[in-house]
């Protein structure tokens, strides 16, 4: 399968998960508990739902069948592991067709207030802050596989989308109203707000620097378990 094809697989598996899954998050440092749905699960908890549904409904995808594996340790980094290796071609296990790293942008927090997190996550250079240049970067020198790539997930807002969400959650209107400010900061006449000019911004980096094949996109739609979801795009390059 092409990259196309395994972000196609992840937009519809998102939603997915979102409907069905029964997993609830908290806040580390506080201990807040957050309402349930993709936008609130930490990424390993996320791939591990995603890929349990992607093996269910779509086993013949996967060649050997069942070649999908979770956490998968980097040769020569001590507890680093890779979140997917699978193949789709005929690829042993030992070399899979695929090395995948999956990446969460977040916009705004469960409670719809601006987060600022995602910039970094996106763009930062600094180790610390574990943005994708170092998971391509990680791939590039230490990911076992033919092919290599990035998979980011990250939901979209507009005034639309906030006015959509009351419809689902008319009992959340703190959450959207936190969200509608936001976006009202970023787009004050259509309250647009996307991370995809950030994304944008990080495929001339990426590419300038000879890492990675051209930007892919896919939308998903429908994802409204939490006020603070529903449409979005799942976004990936492939490692050169």
């Amino acid at each position: 399968m092409e990259l196309n094809e395994l972000m196609v697989r992840f937009a519809e598996g998102l939603v997915h998960v979102d409907k069905n899954t029964s997993h609830v998050s908290a806040n580390a440092r506080t201990g807040v508990i957050y309402l349930p749905g993709v936008k609130t699960m930490a990424e390993p908890k996320f791939v591990q739902e995603l890929t349990d549904w992607w093996q269910a409904k779509y086993a013949s995808d996967f060649k050997p069948v069942g070649n999908l594996q979770r956490e998968v340790p980097y040769l020569g980094i001590p507890r680093a592991k890779c979140d997917i290796t699978l193949s789709t071609d005929g690829s042993a296990k030992a070399l899979p067709e695929w090395a995948i790293e999956v990446k969460h942008i977040a916009l705004v927090g469960n409670n719809g207030k601006n987060n600022d997190f995602g910039v970094a996550k996106i763009l930062s250079p600094y180790l610390k802050d574990r943005s994708l240049i170092h998971d391509i970067e990680r791939l590039r020198d230490h990911g076992v596989a033919k092919r290599k790539a990035v998979i980011g997930y990250c939901f979209d807002y507009d005034f639309d989308s906030c006015h959509e969400a009351l419809k689902f959650h008319p009992n959340q209107t703190e959450y959207i109203d936190n969200i509608r400010e936001v976006c009202k900061k970023n787009d004050p006449s259509n309250g647009h707000y996307t991370a995809v000019p950030m994304i944008e911004f990080a495929n001339e980096i990426f590419c300038s620097r000879n890492l990675v094949n051209p930007l892919q996109i896919v939308k998903f739609e429908s994802a409204w378990r939490h006020p603070c979801g529903g449409s979005g795009v799942v976004f990936g390059w492939e490692l050169l």
